[in-house]
């Protein structure tokens, strides 16, 4: 069951970085720009990253959203990219 809530914890933060930068995970998979095992993979690295305990914080701040995701996340050039197909 640990596994499960880490897993699901590090789903919605992968969700909240790419939403808060204007790009839409769903919309992504369905349209094609995104593929489900791909999709997978940035879940699974954001799972393996070392710093998702700046992400909460870092996602609250930005209330309104932001422009970029921070340079310690190692989604970023993907969930950035994402945010051209909005």
């Amino acid at each position: 069951m640990e596994d499960q809530g880490r897993l699901s914890k590090h789903f919605w933060l992968t969700q909240g970085m790419a939403r808060t930068i204007g790009a839409n995970v769903n919309d992504a998979l369905r349209d094609g720009h995104l593929g489900r095992g791909e999709f997978a993979e940035l879940v699974a690295r954001c799972c393996q990253c070392d710093r998702t305990e700046r992400c909460m914080p870092w996602l609250a701040q930005q209330g309104a959203g932001a422009e970029e995701i921070p340079d310690w996340c190692p989604l970023k050039a993907r969930l950035q990219a994402l945010k051209e197909y909005a």
